[in-house]
């Protein structure tokens, strides 16, 4: 957590532009499933709801389906494609590690080094206060060099650890997978109907 000042915000980075896409392309994939999956509903049908007012009227009236998406899918979603990432302020920069209550505020004093591992956006920095290596993406890595350079830390330019960039984005690209195809056959085996007329109706 941030306990301390760390002066005037200089820079913020959010997560890279494909990042954004396939967290969004999987939000939308989701939205889509279930959309098409509230036809075969029993209590739709049973409403003889048809049409875009019958589903948000069917919606309004069993909310749990789509209560369920905004808290666990758009919430998520719109959160790792648009607000977490790394800020550099005057006097030290704040990184998140996963969740908003994982954010770690790091004075440049307790910087001993940084590493470019991907000269466009994949860079590493070497803590003193914990000997501890924080990775991180960043969308301008001339950027935050520049700032890292105004408080005299030094750092390696090359790209030796380059080989460590498939594996991130192939474990990114995996989970964004993953997550999608296990919501949608809870979807279309009617796992998520059965939870909804167990606990909500």
């Amino acid at each position: 957590m941030k306990d301390f000042n760390l002066g005037k915000k200089l820079y913020r980075s959010t997560a890279l532009p494909h990042i954004k896409i396939g967290i969004l392309t999987i939000a939308l994939w989701i939205f889509v499933n279930l959309y098409f999956k509230t036809f075969s509903d029993p209590d739709f049908i049973k409403l003889g709801g048809e049409g875009i007012y019958g589903i948000l009227r069917f919606h309004y009236r069993y909310p749990a389906q789509i209560v369920g998406y905004i808290l666990m899918t758009l919430v998520p979603a719109t959160y790792y494609a648009f607000f977490r990432g790394i800020n550099f302020f005057e006097d030290g920069l704040v990184a998140n590690k996963g969740l908003p209550f994982f954010n770690q505020s790091i004075q440049y004093s307790n910087i001993s080094s940084f590493k470019i591992i991907h000269q466009k956006y994949i860079m590493s920095i070497t803590r003193t206060d914990i000997e501890d290596e924080l990775l991180f993406t960043i969308r301008d890595a001339d950027r935050a060099i520049a700032i890292l350079d105004q408080h005299n830390i030094k750092g390696d330019l090359g790209q030796e650890s380059s080989e460590l960039v498939a594996p991130i984005r192939r474990k990114v690209i995996i989970g964004f997978i993953i997550f999608g195809i296990a919501v949608s056959i809870m979807q279309y085996t009617g796992l998520i109907i059965k939870v909804n007329q167990l606990l909500f109706r």
